[in-house]
């Protein structure tokens, strides 16, 4: 709940006419977001691999790819796909009036397939949020074959693992840096039009392989504290300090830059330092929630009836406060609809009316819809259907 609310006012906290300070600390977006992708893989490695045991869960191994895929995917995309109808109009709207129907066409079915990850300077089409989708979309498909293999690896290959995915998550990002004298940009309080090579930059940012390697950095991080106590090695001790302390860094390192102490571009900070420091946090939270009494004061506040219960509308809200935004503050369409953005009409204030809408729409989205019975009947028929033919 905490790194999607980060993410919503990162979007539009500009709106609010935040101080220079707030707005360089608050929309340090494209370090944060890579939090999700690893938080996914280490989920997903929870729920597919045994404990203390070096192999996968059966229901992964026997399941088919195919379907295995498409149960993950009908997880989330049932949702998206009634926001995308829902705001349809207004999406189709704004494409035609500066690109014509043409361009419409050519979102929306970027938008319906979650494809638009793969283009760099239309990622954000549509429900501009949703690009994660698209990007978690192809990690899912890789899933279901790299898993098994992860899960039959000691805990000196998933360290070997863990260095060379690493690697591979920062020479593409060194070399951005280099190339483009990109090394100290808060790119994410920049304009676009400021950018060195956008282009380039949406590659990084937005690109399903780079999405990848984040999710299966989490997976190796879960499965290296799944083995804990085994084959000889020592478990290391839960402490409430080892929750803490990467919790700490994380806050400081965006303070930091916000402050301007420290210079490093975005995608430096997230693979170097905001990714490994995450992880770590998941590991040592994960280690005590499993103690058999959690006596960790972070982990007791996180598991706490309030935030479990904000935690379930996360989702909710990540696909809800795009076409929400853009519904009060996209010039095109708030000029139609209201006589202007709702910062101009109505003042500043209006972000935090903003904030309470996303809110509100989350929880009646959570309602009537993603609980909802005849909904998930109604997916898992579909399901069903897509996934026969793919077995045979």
């Amino acid at each position: 709940f905490f790194l999607i609310t980060y993410i919503v006012c990162g979007h539009f906290i500009s709106f609010a006419q935040p101080s220079a300070f707030a707005t360089r600390a608050i929309t340090q977006i494209n370090v944060v977001v890579g939090a999700f992708f690893a938080l996914s893989g280490y989920v997903a490695a929870y729920t597919t691999t045994e404990n203390a045991e070096r192999k996968a869960d059966p229901r992964l191994i026997n399941t088919p790819a195919p379907k295995w895929i498409l149960q993950r995917v009908f997880g989330y995309y049932p949702l998206h796909f009634l926001v995308l109808l829902l705001f349809a109009p207004m999406f189709i709207f704004s494409d035609v009036s500066f690109g014509g129907l043409p361009q419409a066409i050519g979102h929306g079915l970027m938008a319906f397939t979650m494809t638009q990850a793969w283009f760099p300077m239309h990622a954000e089409v549509w429900n501009a949020p949703t690009w994660f989708l698209s990007a978690l979309t192809f990690a899912m498909a890789v899933l279901p074959f790299a898993l098994p293999r992860l899960a039959e690896q000691s805990k000196p290959q998933l360290r070997r693992s863990a260095f060379f995915l690493f690697l591979a998550g920062l020479l593409p990002k060194l070399g951005y840096c280099y190339d483009n004298h990109a090394w100290g940009l808060l790119e994410g309080a920049m304009s676009p039009k400021a950018m060195h090579n956008l282009a380039i930059f949406n590659v990084q940012r937005f690109n399903p392989f780079y999405a990848l390697i984040e999710v299966l950095l989490g997976a190796v991080a879960c499965r290296l504290v799944m083995l804990d106590g085994t084959e000889g090695e020592k478990a290391p001790k839960a402490s409430a300090v080892a929750t803490a302390l990467p919790v700490v860094g994380m806050i400081a390192v965006i303070l930091a830059r916000a402050f301007g102490v420290v210079q490093i571009s975005d995608l430096l900070t997230r693979a170097v330092i905001f990714i490994p420091l995450f992880l770590l946090f998941l590991m040592a939270a994960h280690r005590a929630s499993v103690q058999p009494k959690v006596t960790d004061p972070l982990v007791k506040l996180l598991s706490s009836k309030l935030l479990v219960t904000l935690g379930g509308l996360a989702f909710p809200i990540f696909v809800v406060h795009g076409p929400l935004g853009q519904l009060f503050y996209k010039k095109i369409v708030a000029n139609y609809l209201w006589g202007g953005p709702l910062n101009v009409v109505c003042g500043p204030w209006f972000f935090y009316a903003y904030l309470g809408i996303v809110l509100v729409s989350a929880w009646v989205l959570q309602k009537t819809f993603i609980t909802n019975k005849s909904v998930g009947a109604l997916s898992k028929s579909i399901l069903g259907k897509l996934s026969a033919p793919l077995e045979s």
